[in-house]
C-alpha cells in the first residue's frame, strides 16, 4: 500500500448532487433555468471557486440563482467581501468598527460583477459570521439584491483575527471589532441581546419559513448521500449509497423548495418570465 503524503483541500462550492462522473448538478430547475449553489464556509478559494460555477451557470443559460448558507458557520471576512463584491457594482458591502482605532471599510467594484438576475439567499440558525455578512449585505437596503428564505441567523456580529505570539512559536486568535452592514447596521451579538431580553440579533429572513429537527435531519441525510462520491462499481441496492432525484431532494428540502418558488416569482415581477 503506497500512501502519498499531501495538503488537502476541501472544496467549499457544491450543488445540489453529482452527475455519474462525480461532478456537481447546479440546476434545480432545468425549464426556468434556475441554479442552486452551496456555499459550506468562506475559504481563501471559495469567491474564485463561485465565480467559476457561476460563470458555467450562465453559460448554460442561467436566469435566477439560489445561494445556501445554511450551517455555514462562517470563515475568512475577505472572503465573504469578495462573494457579496460578485453581485455588487458599486458602494460598501461591510465596514468594521474596532474598540480603538478607525473602522475600515471593504466595497464593492463593478468590473466582474454578475447579471442582475433574481438571486435568493438561504439561510438559518447556524448562518454565522462570514455567512451574515453575505446575506446581510446583499439583502441589505442599500441594495436590496438578495431575497432571504428560512430562519433567522445565528448573530455572531464580531470579526476575529490571528496574530502571533511573540517568542513562542504559538498564535493567538483574539475578537477586534465589530461587523456593519452596508446601510450602517452593526448585526447584533446574539448572547449580549438574550442577556437583555432581546431577540434581534444577526440577520433576519426576509420571508421566514422554519424547519422541524425531524424535517431537518431528513434533509441532511439525502444531502449527504448526494455529496459523497460513489466508487466506480457502486450500486445502489439498499446496503450502500443511495442517489436521491431532484423530486425527492426537493421533497425533503421544504426551505430549498421555497427558496425555488421565491426566484420564480423575482423571474415574474422582474419580467424575465
Amino acid at each position: 500500500m503506497e500512501i502519498t503524503r499531501a495538503k488537502i483541500v476541501v472544496p467549499t462550492i457544491r450543488g445540489w448532487s453529482r452527475d455519474e462522473n462525480g461532478n456537481w448538478l447546479y440546476f434545480v430547475d432545468e425549464t426556468e433555468k434556475i441554479g442552486y449553489v452551496r456555499i459550506t464556509q468562506f475559504s481563501a478559494t471559495t469567491a474564485a471557486d463561485l465565480n467559476k460555477a457561476i460563470t458555467q451557470l450562465e453559460g448554460q443559460g442561467l436566469r435566477a440563482l439560489v445561494l445556501d448558507l445554511r450551517f455555514n458557520t462562517g470563515g475568512y471576512l475577505q472572503s465573504a467581501a469578495d462573494i457579496t463584491d460578485l453581485f455588487v457594482e458599486k458602494g460598501v458591502m461591510v465596514s468594521t468598527q474596532p474598540r480603538v482605532g478607525l473602522p475600515t471599510w471593504e466595497t464593492a467594484e463593478k468590473k466582474g460583477t454578475h447579471p442582475n438576475y433574481p438571486l435568493v439567499i438561504l439561510i438559518n440558525s447556524s448562518s454565522a459570521s462570514a455567512s451574515e455578512i453575505v446575506s446581510g449585505a446583499l439583502s441589505d437596503k442599500a441594495y436590496a439584491r438578495a431575497t432571504l428564505v428560512g430562519e433567522q441567523s445565528y448573530g455572531k456580529g464580531s470579526v476575529q483575527t490571528i496574530s502571533d505570539y511573540p517568542g513562542s512559536g504559538a498564535q493567538l486568535k483574539y475578537t477586534m471589532a465589530y461587523y456593519h452592514l452596508p446601510s450602517g447596521q452593526r448585526v447584533n451579538d446574539r448572547w449580549a441581546q438574550q442577556k437583555q431580553n432581546k431577540k434581534d440579533w444577526g440577520v433576519m429572513p426576509n420571508l421566514k419559513f422554519a424547519m422541524t429537527t425531524e424535517e431537518m435531519k431528513n434533509m441532511l441525510e439525502i444531502e449527504r448521500d448526494n455529496d459523497v462520491l460513489a466508487a466506480a462499481d457502486h450500486k445502489e441496492n439498499g446496503t450502500k449509497l443511495k442517489r436521491h432525484n431532484l423530486q425527492e431532494t426537493l421533497s425533503s428540502d421544504y426551505q430549498l423548495d421555497m427558496a425555488i418558488l421565491v426566484a420564480k416569482a423575482k423571474l415574474i415581477i422582474s419580467g424575465l418570465k
